[in-house]
């Protein structure tokens, strides 16, 4: 705020006071004033963008979870797959994935090294004494898994769920895990 003083010119000189901000002040003030508007308003769009964003994906979470839990609790597995819409969600779609696959643990295990862990591998996880228990167990289960880096057949279960993120794109949750194939 400034504050000016002028004399008038000639023999009766006045002085006049005068209060307040001038135009270019103001000016100044209001474009300062908008600038700050503007970032605040795009600051509380963009966390509106965000919170929908976070909904829509921890609604996908929890629909995956329940659909994660429906095949866990089904007594029979079997390679299956299956799609559809969700009830009450609308735009929301899942597909179930269910395939019996070959792991061979000590690949898993061992990474980029595994075929020289294979060489220094022990018979099988028991120890050389019970060979025979360990054919024995391979019989009866048919599976090779009692030796050490063996092959374990699983189910690999996925579920993805679809939802819409914007008008014209579509996001998804995945979510993976495997089941053993004998009980």
């Amino acid at each position: 705020m400034s504050r000016q003083t002028k004399t008038l010119p000639g023999r009766n000189r006045i002085r006049l006071d005068r209060k307040g901000f001038t135009l270019i002040e103001m000016a100044i003030g209001l474009a300062m004033a908008a600038v700050a508007m503007v970032y605040t308003y795009n600051m509380i769009i963009d966390g509106m963008k965000y919170q929908k964003k976070a909904v829509q994906l921890a609604n996908a979470v929890h629909l995956a979870k329940i659909k994660m839990a429906q095949v866990d609790s089904s007594t029979m597995m079997q390679a299956d797959s299956s799609k559809g819409e969700i009830p009450g969600y609308p735009g929301y779609r899942f597909l179930t994935e269910i395939k019996e696959e070959e792991m061979d643990l000590l690949k898993l295990a061992g990474g980029p090294n595994a075929e020289e862990l294979k060489k220094k591998a022990p018979k099988d996880m028991l120890g050389d004494k019970d060979v025979g228990l360990n054919d024995l167990m391979k019989k009866r289960g048919k599976s090779k898994t009692f030796e050490t880096g063996g092959i374990l057949k699983v189910f690999r279960v996925r579920v993805e769920v679809t939802f819409p993120e914007d008008k014209n794109k579509n996001s998804s949750y995945v979510v993976e895990t495997f089941r053993s194939t004998k009980y």
